[in-house]
């Protein structure tokens, strides 16, 4: 039986949406006569083709007012890539003899061009497909990511010395170590469910404990105060983000953020300027190689 319109729409049936899924509600409290607007948060597992179907056919049910992505402005041009380069570790150790790179900088550009040619769908496809189908219904597109440069120069920034030489000595090994595209390709689609992108941040954390904040909770919060702002002005949207995100965003749904905090740069102004240049595919392609790094441990 065809469902019947609510308010213009089909009424959306929970149960037969994409998942992992989170519904929320929430209305702004500065117009409390405003009705409450209606998320719909979508986990995807970034470089999934199923997380590519699931997205189009969430904003066709729901037709949303805004769709949320996970992407910042440093990170737009994802949204229209159409290439990648080959990676060469050569011209990486050439850039940091030179002084043009530090360390992290190169072996993370090296790293991003590396796990994108070993996978069978760009990463980020996700989001190129969510702002399609937005178009098709009239939904305004809204990047809810923080500035990736700002999280990665907080990740740097919070290592000390010798955290920072064992990140790079294990970056490089993760890139030598890369597995094929269907050994990768099967790992990264158990994401959604077995959420293997939170349990890989997490266990880089045990050595790494000042990256998670910055990683994980801080982008979760920033999330947060992203789609609640959306409150005043739509009766439904839809956010695109990765299923290791879900959880937090969930559990700091009525939090109070202060959005200042979350901006705010370590002293290192310099790196930070040089990490904007990696923007493109950072946040995308720094999830898959801390999980490629989980897989490669745990099959030791």
């Amino acid at each position: 039986m065809a469902s019947e319109p609510e308010n213009g729409r089909d009424i959306i049936k929970a149960e037969e949406l994409p998942r992992p899924l989170e519904i929320l509600k929430y209305r702004d409290p500065q117009n409390a006569s405003n009705a409450e607007t209606k998320f719909y948060v979508l986990g995807t597992a970034h470089v999934s083709m199923q997380s590519c179907r699931d997205a189009a056919d969430l904003i066709a049910r729901v037709r949303p007012d805004f769709v949320l992505l996970e992407l910042c402005n440093e990170r737009i041009s994802i949204l229209s890539l159409d290439k990648f380069e080959e990676p060469n570790f050569g011209a990486a150790v050439a850039a940091i003899r030179s002084g043009k790179s530090t360390p992290f900088q190169a072996l993370y550009s090296w790293l991003l061009a590396k796990v994108a040619t070993n996978l069978e769908i760009k990463p980020g496809e996700e989001f190129r497909v969510a702002l399609r189908s937005a178009q098709q219904v009239g939904a305004k597109v809204v990047l809810g990511d923080r500035l990736v440069s700002v999280t990665l120069a907080r990740v740097w920034g919070g290592l000390s010395i010798w955290e920072k030489l064992s990140l790079v000595k294990n970056l490089t090994w993760t890139g030598f170590s890369m597995l094929d595209a269907e050994a990768l390709t099967k790992e990264i689609e158990s994401m959604k469910e077995a959420d293997v992108l939170t349990e890989a941040i997490l266990e880089i954390g045990k050595e790494y404990p000042g990256m998670i904040g910055p990683l994980l909770t801080e982008r979760n919060l920033y999330m947060v105060y992203m789609m609640r702002k959306l409150a005043a002005h739509a009766s439904s949207v839809v956010a695109v983000v990765g299923a290791g995100h879900l959880q937090g965003i969930r559990e700091n749904w009525e939090s109070a953020i202060d959005i200042e905090a979350l901006m705010e740069l370590p002293p290192d102004r310099p790196l930070r300027r040089r990490l904007i240049k990696l923007g493109a595919l950072a946040g995308s392609v720094l999830a898959v190689t801390l999980v490629v790094r989980f897989v490669l441990k745990r099959r030791a």
